[in-house]
Parts: structure tokens; C-alpha cells; sequence
């Protein structure tokens, strides 16, 4: 097995960036769906986690007590979710490539080091887990809420091998396992 190591760590999130623009564009076509988050709160929602992260690499880079995730998560993702009830599809897509940008340049600054981020244990864990893992959790959850299972368990099995091709540890794959 590989080893999770810097190439495939930024290997994956270039991936991932790729992902989110034909997920969105894909999105610019669908009608309005009764459950669920729309495609443009999904995306808000993204930048919203990849911002606190990001955040609390910036502290960790400075010596500064790190904040880390919010103590209330519903709480949080509420607030967030109220705050972009209103957000365009493409402001929210922005945010959250943006926010992707941010996050690679503060990897290629920082490397992997020692950060606790939920079960992750180093910066190269909390990217991984905030900026893949969480983000196609909640794109397949997107098509499955929309009735297309088949492409819902597709997303969650090729980011799961992909994981295994990394060499991803426990910390990381507990996230969708």
C-alpha cells in the first residue's frame, strides 16, 4: 500500500476541484428539489468548513492556539446555513474553490505537521477529511436525496479506493466508512 504522502494529498484535492466544477455545472440545470440542500447551500456550506479550517491552519502557522472546529456543530452549520439561504450557485461555487485555492497554498507553506482537526492528527489528515471526504459526502448525499442511488454509492466507492490507493489511515477514511 501506498503511503500518504504530500503528492497525493495535493493529488486528491486537485481532484477534488474538479469534481465540484462539473457537480456544478451540472447543478446550473437542476430544477428545485423538496429536500435537501439546493446545490448553492451545499457549496456554501463547503466554504463555510473550509474557511474554519483554513482559519485554524493560519493560527497553528503563527504559534497561535489553534480554535479548531466549532464546539456546536448543528449550531454552527445553522447560522451558516441561515447566513447563505439566499447565496447564488456560482458566489457559493466561488467561495469554495477559492477557499480550496487558500487551503493547497497553506499545504504547500505548511507540509504535513502535527494538527488535531476531529479524528485527524496532522494538516495533511484535516485536508484530506475537510476539503475531499466531507465535500463528496455531501455531493453524494446531494444525488442520493435527488433519487440517483447508483451515482450516490459511485462517488462513495471511488473516493473510498482512492483513499486505499493513498494509503489514507483510519483517521481519515473513519469519516465514510
Amino acid at each position: 500500500m501506498a503511503s500518504f504522502t504530500d503528492p497525493e494529498i495535493t493529488s486528491l484535492l486537485e481532484h477534488e476541484r474538479e469534481i465540484e466544477q462539473q457537480f456544478v455545472a451540472e447543478a446550473r440545470h437542476e430544477s428545485a428539489f423538496p429536500r435537501g440542500w439546493s446545490a448553492a447551500l451545499l457549496m456554501a456550506h463547503i466554504a463555510s468548513w473550509r474557511t474554519r479550517l483554513r482559519d485554524s491552519l493560519i493560527e497553528a502557522s503563527r504559534g497561535l492556539p489553534v480554535s479548531g472546529p466549532p464546539a456546536d456543530i448543528d449550531g454552527f452549520n445553522a447560522a451558516e446555513l441561515a447566513r447563505n439561504a439566499s447565496i447564488s450557485l456560482e458566489a457559493a461555487a466561488t467561495e469554495a474553490g477559492t477557499r480550496l485555492g487558500d487551503l493547497m497554498d497553506l499545504w504547500a507553506t505548511l507540509g504535513n505537521r502535527p494538527f488535531a482537526w476531529f479524528t485527524a492528527r496532522t494538516t495533511g489528515e484535516a485536508l484530506v477529511r475537510n476539503s475531499y471526504i466531507h465535500a463528496r459526502r455531501h455531493i453524494a448525499e446531494h444525488y442520493a436525496q435527488r433519487g440517483d442511488q447508483s451515482r450516490a454509492a459511485g462517488i462513495k466507492e471511488e473516493t473510498m479506493a482512492e483513499l486505499r490507493r493513498v494509503g489514507a489511515p483510519e483517521s481519515v477514511t473513519s469519516i465514510w466508512s
